[in-house]
Order: structure tokens, then C-alpha cells, then sequence
């Protein structure tokens, strides 16, 4: 039988749905820091964003957003705002996600309403299409 839940002898505990929330703001402000030096640097040095924006940017601002949390799950197990919130990214064994796990959880954030997926789950939907599972960066005792 397929187990879609942490191995048990892993010990991990799910991060807390306020936890989460906690580091979803926290780094979404970081990723509007990203897309505003990005803007900065295209418009200011380049001189590419043309008067009232373009649609390309739309384009390019969720490249960015799927990016910027693919970079550092991929790389650290964690973004900016789990790294505060001393969670991280998993797979149900407790092992390190696939680049493709990881590009598949955050592509799936795009899906309209995602976050309102924890309203009725522990998982968002990013969480349960990629099956990975966000937790508590410290082994139980």
C-alpha cells in the first residue's frame, strides 16, 4: 500500500498552518524585493520596460515567482522565510525533493486559490500535487 504520509521512524512534524502563513509572508516580501531591483534593473539600466509595462512582464513576474522559491528549496531545503520559520521542504521519506519535485510544488502555487487549499487541508494543493511536505527543522527529541 502506497503511504502518502511522513514515514512515521523520520519523526517529522508538519509545520503549523500559522507557521506557514508566516513564512509565506515573509517571503513574499522578499520576493517583491527580487521583482522590484529585476524592474529596477530592466527599466532604469536597460531601458526595456516601456511606458505602462507590457504584457512580457506579466510573463516574467511568475518565471520569478516559481524561481525564486525553486532556488532556494532547491539549493537549502528552504526559502528566506522557512530559514526565520525554521521549516523546510521535504519528501514523505524525510528525504531532500527532486528539482523536479521542487519545480512541480512551485509551479502548482500558481494554480488560482492554492492558498485557500489550507482552509480544508494540513497540505496545500503545491504541497499535495509535488507530494512533498513542509516541516519542523528539528528531529523530535
Amino acid at each position: 500500500m502506497h503511504n502518502n504520509q511522513p514515514n512515521e521512524s523520520q519523526k517529522l512534524i508538519l509545520a503549523e498552518k500559522a507557521t506557514r502563513f508566516g513564512h509565506n509572508i515573509i517571503d513574499t516580501i522578499g520576493f517583491y524585493f527580487i521583482v522590484f531591483l529585476h524592474a529596477m534593473v530592466l527599466d532604469e539600466w536597460l531601458g526595456i520596460i516601456p511606458e505602462g509595462g507590457s504584457d512580457w512582464f506579466v510573463f516574467y513576474f511568475f518565471f520569478l515567482y516559481v524561481m525564486y522559491h525553486a532556488f532556494f528549496e532547491h539549493f537549502f531545503g528552504k526559502t528566506p522565510g522557512k530559514f526565520i520559520t525554521k521549516t523546510k521542504v521535504v519528501k514523505n521519506d524525510g528525504s531532500k525533493p527532486s528539482f523536479m519535485n521542487i519545480l512541480g510544488r512551485n509551479t502548482a502555487r500558481l494554480i488560482p486559490f492554492d492558498p485557500l487549499s489550507f482552509l480544508f487541508s494540513d497540505r496545500g494543493w503545491h504541497d499535495q500535487i509535488s507530494n512533498t511536505y513542509v516541516i519542523v527543522d528539528k528531529k523530535k527529541e
